[in-house]
């Protein structure tokens, strides 16, 4: 308006001076897109076509710089971009929710895994002059060119054991499990994990709780609990009793009079969220769906497991994300400390019985910082305050196939390894064990056999677990008990 008034007097010269200063210092395009003033990528994209190598001598300005603030790019959360410099010190940045950047919901397991790919990767003779791009959710890698951790004294609880998983289906068959036993004598195998509540909400059990009866969880698989366990611990064996905790497909489907009380909801349809392959979830929440899963840890107790070992322990990350409706919220409670309120009051119940407390956790969880949990709610530094022991879950099969790629036919040494090793030292002074879940199966994994199996028993040896867990779905064993003959030949597996 100034302009205009000095335009329509004498000096018009002086008036377009003005407003010539005024279009370059004050651009429109700015204000009407509230980004800053000075954003050279504002500048870049006015000047496109005019002068190309003006908008590149100003997005290579931009770009070498370490705080690319200016104008960051919103098409994803802040804690997926990759910082330039090379040489800056990546600092642990513990978020609240206040000033949390992450989004309202989880990251799809493709971004983790860009952020994985994006770690610091050992460089190759000839690339020495190569940037090298860290990220700031990422934790440096902690082996190289240092003497691997040894186990320390850890809190009794949490129990040294070397383990593979059962299904509740293998765990009901007398016979089965008898030949299981005969194939442990003689070898490092000293703990059974077996499904009590299933990756669909069974219980393998029939239990007295109203709701298990109502939702059709119910079953009897096993007759009698109690007896099982006693049939372990005359074989000398941990009893371990996995309860996988928010992905309950029976729960969610539970309706009354027309709604979906405990269920994780699609804000599309209204009815209960399902994930890429139609599974339902519980809503983690929901204080009723953590008071249904105490009473089913209560029942556990009261069987003599000497261990409950919690999975699915989160919030859902496959599937069409942004239509998931939480019918209840805690609003003052962020995902992190929703998990850890159903931790803590799990702790209380198992301390009364000194029971162990384990729980499982992604793999890639172990390499993030302090706060960075991509919206599911597991940070290891919060559950190794309540978990007498942390399993995560280091199947080379479930990481991008660019990470650790350089290591070949031992890339699942290093993933064990490393990821083992950062979880022992993210436990810091805390008594909590580091015990790995490692592949048992062939899916995505090119060079499974004898010497893969061994390989990853050593990796969690080497780096400070307190024994490991070898995981396959179906329960064949075959390359475990193969694998664990040649090492107890030539004396390459041997946790005490």
């Amino acid at each position: 308006m100034l302009a205009l008034y000095i335009y329509s007097g004498a000096d018009r010269q002086v008036a377009i001076l003005f407003i010539i200063l005024f279009a370059l210092f004050y651009p429109a395009s700015d204000v009407c897109l509230g980004q800053k003033a000075d954003s050279p990528f504002l500048f870049a994209r006015e000047t496109a076509g005019k002068d190309s190598s003006i908008v590149q001598q100003v997005m290579d300005n931009n770009l070498a710089r370490p705080d690319s603030s200016l104008c960051p790019d919103t098409s994803l959360p802040a804690l997926h971009r990759v910082k330039a410099d090379s040489s800056a010190t990546i600092e642990d940045s513990t978020l609240s929710p206040a000033t949390s950047p992450l989004s309202t919901q989880p990251a799809p397991l493709e971004q983790v895994q860009d952020t994985l790919s994006a770690e610091k990767k050992p460089a190759a003779p000839d690339s020495t002059s190569r940037k090298k791009k860290k990220t700031a959710d990422l934790l440096p890698d902690s082996l190289s060119g240092t003497a691997p951790p040894q186990p320390e004294a850890c809190n009794p609880r949490a129990l040294r054991y070397n383990g593979i998983y059962l299904s509740s289906g293998t765990a009901a068959r007398n016979s089965r499990i008898t030949e299981l036993i005969k194939l442990c004598k003689g070898t490092v195998i000293s703990g059974f994990v077996v499904d009590m509540k299933d990756d669909n909400g069974y219980l393998a059990y029939t239990s007295k709780m109203p709701l298990a009866a109502d939702i059709g969880s119910n079953t009897r698989r096993m007759r009698d609990p109690a007896q099982f366990v006693r049939q372990l611990h005359e074989n000398g064996l941990v009893a371990s009793a996995r309860v996988v905790c928010f992905k309950d497909p029976n729960l969610a489907s539970y309706a009354v009079d027309g709604t979906y009380p405990y269920a994780v909801l699609d804000s599309v349809t209204g009815q209960p969220w399902k994930q890429e392959n139609g599974e339902k979830w519980a809503n983690p929440y929901d204080v009723r769906v953590h008071d249904y899963l105490l009473g089913v840890i209560g029942e556990l107790v009261s069987f003599g497991f000497d261990q409950i070992q919690l999975d699915y322990v989160r919030f859902p990350t496959d599937g069409v994300l942004h239509t998931i409706s939480y019918p209840l919220v805690i609003d003052s409670l962020s995902k992190i400390e929703v998990i850890g309120s159903l931790l803590s009051r799990v702790r209380k119940i198992l301390d009364q019985k000194n029971i162990s407390l384990a729980v499982d956790v992604f793999g890639w969880v172990p390499w993030l910082r302090k706060g960075r949990e991509f919206q599911i709610g597991q940070d290891y530094d919060m559950i190794a305050q309540y978990a007498d022991v942390i399993c995560p879950m280091l199947y080379s099969s479930h990481f991008p196939n660019s990470f650790k790629a350089e290591y070949g036919h031992e890339r699942a040494y290093h993933i064990v390894r490393e990821g083992t090793a950062k979880g022992f030292a993210r436990k810091g002074s805390l008594p909590t064990g580091v015990q790995p879940y490692i592949q048992g199966f062939k899916w995505h994994a090119p060079h499974f056999g004898t010497e893969y199996l061994i390989g990853q028993m050593r990796a969690a040896e080497e780096s400070g677990a307190i024994g490991w867990i070898v995981w396959n779905a179906g329960n064949d064993y075959s390359a475990l008990w193969k694998a664990l003959g040649k090492s107890g030949k030539e004396g390459q597996i041997g946790m005490e």
